[in-house]
């Protein structure tokens, strides 16, 4: 059928004014909406405008680990369970105050100090190189943790004492018990080997200072509260590991070096 030029269905013509109805509303909404998300970045960010990009962004501060406080240990449960289950992997049970990571800090009184700082300078007194990594935050943390064992001087102590109790510990783990006294001289003033092994652990141990933040050669005179005895517990455990008490007192040691009979398989 053939339309007549001028006429037009009025259907065609409300379907056609429902479509621009429902397009400028569509446009009047947006227009809208993008106005608002404008007077609310200016709000946060005045004289800046915030692209889609950047409002998915997440910030926030990155959350450094609380430091080991000394003085909680007995008190705070938590931290109590997690020291006990560290000691408990090492063998050790009351010889050592706190079991420590190379990228951890603690406390002690009023001195907060991180191992890594420690480390540094110990690495530093012996010329060697205390290998760290620079992360994204721009911090850095040493390249490989390992663990440490941290014994905070009281009054009364010495060094040879407190190596001593160390090695009475770890062995008693191992359902080996060493009498007092085992570490004294035998016939003729001779060390005895657990002397020995006493006299080689102060070479591989680090003393601090927490008053005066730095690390000291001075291991005889120990003020109580102000010093931490340090102790690589990977290093010192190999060697207790090697010992053979049949063999003890056949270990030689020259001040510096220490030779240890083979054990056996």
């Amino acid at each position: 059928m053939l339309l007549k030029r001028g006429k037009q269905k009025p259907g065609m013509i409300a379907a056609l004014a429902l479509c621009i109805a429902v397009a400028a509303l569509g446009l009047f909404m947006f227009q809208k909406n993008s106005a608002s998300k404008l007077k609310q970045a200016d709000r946060t960010h005045p004289g800046k405008v915030s692209t889609p990009a950047e409002s998915q962004k997440v910030t926030g501060k990155i959350k450094k680990s609380e430091p080991i406080v000394f003085q909680d240990l007995k008190k705070d449960e938590t931290l109590k369970t997690m020291m006990g289950h560290r000691k408990e992997k090492h063998g050790i049970k009351k010889s050592l105050d706190m079991i420590v990571q190379s990228d951890e800090s603690f406390t002690v009184g009023k001195s907060t100090v991180s191992m890594q700082k420690i480390l540094e300078q110990a690495f530093k007194k012996k010329g060697q190189v205390f290998e760290e990594q620079i992360l994204d935050s721009g911090t850095t943390r040493p390249v490989k943790t390992q663990t440490y064992g941290i014994y905070v001087v009281q009054p009364g102590d010495n060094i040879w004492n407190i190596h001593f109790r160390i090695l009475k510990d770890y062995y008693t783990d191992k359902g080996l018990i060493i009498k007092e006294g085992a570490d004294e001289p035998g016939t003729g003033g001779m060390s005895s080997g657990v002397g020995k092994i006493l006299k080689f652990s102060e070479t591989m141990v680090i003393i601090y200072n927490l008053h005066e933040e730095k690390v000291t050669q001075d291991i005889n005179i120990l003020e109580p509260l102000s010093k931490v005895v340090v102790y690589n517990m990977d290093a010192v455990f190999a060697l207790l590991e090697q010992i053979n008490f049949d063999n003890v007192n056949r270990i030689q040691f020259d001040g510096k070096n220490i030779w240890i009979p083979v054990k056996k398989s």
